[in-house]
């Protein structure tokens, strides 16, 4: 998406007062493949941690080698956040110790009456949810750190800024996205079935995990009820038979669900043009254009805005 402009501030693609999808995708410095085993299962605990922390939703995941697919939902965040509700929260990405010097900082300052630095705090924390770029920021610094100190190295460990494309929020645009990101152990040929891989939505889901299970059961609109209709409707989305036989986009990469502006039907990129008209030039079509071989009918794409300026 290099077209020699200036580069737009990711926040042009948020919205606060609507819920919102993306896909994210981020990746290792130089590509390299530094996650193994162990590495996969901190992150996925660590994205799990701040996951519950901030608010934004996983609806499905994918922990690769060298990079990480994200599909979350990003809610509005309410007009108050009590205090008792954010220590509750804090607790899930601070260890009891440091939650002790919190709470010992806190009750110092309230016995002195300086309450505005009280409330300085609980706005900051606030600030920090509800918030895509803040909570990938923070999933990346922690287990940055964490790889740093336990691989002995310094450095960035992460290549540039994530990507994140924004998704229209109706059942078929997800589904095809959740189905294209849990097919990338399929499509690289570490798996035949991408129930087999343990470090996806899909494969913890298939191997109990209710938390996966529930965010993939919030990707369907259509009042599933059961797991296994659920899990039946979810593999025909990736165009996966009952034997793992896979057909369909979700075997090819579709770089539009990576490296477009914009995923969703004809009637959401409208909408996004009806918001965002500053950012279109006065011939350029509404519409985008079709994804050609994605599952789900319709899907189309932006990939450019104004002309000479890129998202990151």
């Amino acid at each position: 998406m290099d077209d020699g402009g200036m580069r737009m501030r990711r926040g042009f693609l948020v919205m606060k007062d609507r819920l919102q999808y993306f896909h994210v995708i981020s990746r290792v410095v130089d590509r390299r493949r530094i996650f193994g085993e162990r590495e996969k299962a901190v992150f996925r605990r660590m994205m799990r941690q701040f996951e519950a922390f901030s608010g934004v939703e996983i609806r499905s995941f994918c922990i690769m080698g060298n990079h990480f697919h994200l599909l979350v939902a990003v809610p509005v965040a309410p007009a108050e956040i009590p205090r008792d509700e954010i220590w509750r929260r804090m607790e899930h990405i601070y260890t009891a110790e440091r939650m002790e010097v919190f709470r010992r900082e806190i009750a110092e300052l309230e016995s002195a009456g300086r309450e505005d630095e009280v409330e300085a705090f609980f706005v900051r924390m606030r600030k920090r949810m509800y918030d895509l770029s803040v909570f990938v920021k923070d999933l990346k610094q922690k287990f940055s750190r964490w790889y740093n100190l336990e691989h002995e190295r310094t450095g960035t460990l992460w290549e540039n800024r994530f990507k994140s494309v924004l998704l229209g929020g109706r059942e078929g645009s997800l589904l095809a996205v959740a189905g294209y990101i849990e097919m990338n152990p399929v499509r690289a040929g570490i798996v035949d079935d991408p129930a087999d891989y343990r470090w996806s939505s899909y494969g913890e889901a298939s191997a109990g995990g209710i938390q996966a299970r529930n965010g993939i059961s919030m990707l369907f609109q259509t009042g599933l009820g059961r797991w296994e209709d659920i899990e039946r409707a979810y593999r025909g989305s990736m165009g996966v038979a009952g034997s793992g036989e896979a057909e369909g986009a979700s075997r090819v990469r579709v770089r539009h669900f990576s490296d477009g502006v914009v995923v969703g039907d004809r009637e959401f990129l409208r909408e996004f043009h009806e918001i965002r008209r500053d950012c279109f030039s006065a011939s350029r079509p509404v519409g985008g254009f079709a994804i050609r071989g994605a599952i789900g009918d319709g899907l189309r794409c932006l990939r450019r805005l104004v002309k000479g300026i890129k998202v990151p």
